[in-house]
């Protein structure tokens, strides 16, 4: 076995480095991904850029702060909703879409362990009326983590709303091994696609010793083939035996495992962010049960972290309370509506009045046959 082992791993270009089987398939994976593609990154920087390049990233991205930076927050007093809907909630900034706002400002709450606003204007009561979301780019900390600066401008502290993150640390701390395992493994993909070949050993069938010399001559021009092209030349007698799995076999094993570790550290379930796991059975009719568990799962918690902070009384009044009004996502298809709002009138707890605020009619219909007032 050593002459078989010092055959393989010179077949494969490594020195000094310690082979325990060349049947284990750990090892062997090891190899082709480090070795025959090529030297991988030892350290990979994590960032949003970097880990926005990873497709399942992206796409846990797109689905919670996509989806919740959509949604509106309202404001209600002793349950009722405030007429008047303070600025704030309807326009955080000036110029600006109140959904892109709020997206990056999930965005931040995704990746990173908090986010700021910073208030640039306050209405006649002294509540805040405009703020702008700061980037972290932007952001001056003190050695407390505290919002100090803007830029190149100090702001005070009764002028700095902060939302923490529902993930703690966030996600590129708490997934930051995960971001690297898949930009080395995209990285170790694009080698792959030039010549997806295992590794290999090259085994004499005619039982012929070659001097040492000779040996090493193969090896080293063997080597050297793999590394500059796809194909080789074997002579008569010299079998080759590839080991382990292809390549490109090992990388889509791969990008599954870490699909599945990404929606597992952003907590998200597995359809949203199209990921298949094997023997899951669940599938869904409409669109609100999906939204359901969606919420309940996911944006839940983040419309907590920035609803709540909103709530708070340096921000708006006490006793108000502001809430992510989520019916546009789990709201029931017309049919399944009218066929509720039938049997609440038949049952007589409810009118066309209160049909019509439901559906934001501005008028209240007159009653139809088949219903009571």
């Amino acid at each position: 076995m050593g002459r078989l082992q010092s055959f393989a791993r010179r077949a494969l270009g490594i020195v000094g480095r310690p082979y325990a089987s060349q049947f284990a398939d750990g090892e062997l994976a090891q190899i082709t991904l480090q070795h025959w593609l090529g030297a991988l990154p030892a350290y990979v920087h994590v960032n949003r850029a970097n880990a926005m390049k990873v497709a399942s990233v992206a796409a846990a991205r797109h689905v919670i702060a996509g989806t919740a930076g959509r949604i509106p927050l309202v404001a209600r007093k002793d349950g009722a909703r405030v007429p008047a809907q303070p600025s704030l909630l309807v326009q955080p900034e000036r110029g600006v879409p109140r959904s892109t706002t709020m997206t990056w400002t999930y965005d931040a709450l995704f990746f990173q362990s908090c986010t700021w606003w910073h208030v640039t204007e306050r209405d006649a009561y002294g509540w805040p009326a405009w703020v702008e979301w700061v980037p972290l780019a932007k952001a001056g900390l003190d050695n407390e983590g505290r919002l100090i600066k803007v830029g190149d401008t100090p702001v005070r502290p009764e002028d700095v709303i902060r939302f923490d993150s529902p993930l703690g640390e966030g996600f590129l701390h708490n997934a930051g091994k995960i971001v690297q395992r898949a930009i080395a493994l995209d990285l170790a993909a694009s080698k792959a696609e030039d010549s997806p070949i295992p590794a290999v050993e090259l085994h004499d069938e005619l039982g012929v010793e070659l001097p040492q010399d000779k040996i090493d001559d193969l090896l080293d021009k063997w080597a050297a083939a793999r590394r500059t092209r796809g194909v080789a030349y074997t002579p008569k007698g010299l079998k080759v035996i590839p080991h382990g799995k292809p390549a490109d076999a090992l990388i889509i094993d791969g990008r599954k495992t870490i699909s599945l570790d990404v929606i597992r550290e952003a907590n998200l379930p597995a359809w949203a962010a199209s990921t298949a796991i094997e023997g899951a059975t669940m599938t869904y009719d409409n669109r609100s049960l999906r939204n359901w568990e969606l919420l309940d799962l996911t944006l839940g918690s983040y419309f907590e972290a920035v609803a709540g902070r909103l709530a708070m009384p340096d921000v708006t009044p006490r006793g108000w309370t502001v809430e992510a009004d989520t019916d546009r996502l789990t709201r029931d298809d017309m049919k399944t509506r009218f066929e509720a709002y039938q049997i609440g009138k038949t049952a007589g707890f409810i009118d066309n009045a209160w049909i019509a605020a439901q559906e934001g009619w501005a008028t209240v219909p007159a009653d139809t046959p088949g219903g009571t007032e």
